[in-house]
């Protein structure tokens, strides 16, 4: 809750069947590899210290399996009872991640909507030149408790 009694807003982990397909994917191989690592090690020629990467790619499988959970629940609950709103961009920070990676838009928005009380939220995504305080965005919050996107929700299953 914020200090005015309202719901803290939270930007939705949004993903249709295919990207939560890959997201497990990924999790899957990653616990394989972590496996293979100490085999090698026990059968092989591999030194056993590379086995010590099972602590590493253990957590960050289940991670990867946690994220694909997230954004189905997220995504269902929009679909269920999101309803469409305005956000407009009150202000804007570029972010150079340092990683050779795009620039990443930390937008502060504002979003109101007919069955949605007006609150402010924190958006990140990658930047775009078209973000400029004052645009305005189609978005979908839960009411509820202000979760909401900015992206187009899948179609549901």
């Amino acid at each position: 809750m914020t200090a005015d009694g309202g719901a803290t807003a939270r930007q939705a982990n949004i993903g249709g069947p295919a990207s939560r397909a890959l997201a497990r994917a990924v999790g899957v191989t990653t616990w394989a590899v972590g496996l293979v690592l100490p085999a090698l090690a026990l059968f092989g020629d591999l030194a056993w210290t590379w086995s010590l990467f099972l602590l590493l790619t253990t957590p960050l499988g289940f991670v990867m399996w946690w994220e694909a959970d997230d954004a189905k629940d997220d995504t269902v609950r929009l679909q269920r009872s999101g309803r469409r709103a305005r956000a407009e961009l009150v202000r804007l920070e570029r972010v150079d991640p340092g990683d050779g990676s795009p620039d990443v838009a930390v937008m502060r928005l504002r979003i109101s909507g007919e069955g949605v009380p007006d609150f402010e939220a924190t958006y990140r995504c990658d930047h775009e030149d078209r973000f400029t305080v004052g645009t305005r965005f189609v978005a979908v919050v839960d009411p509820s408790d202000n979760l909401f996107t900015l992206k187009p929700l899948p179609p549901t299953d």
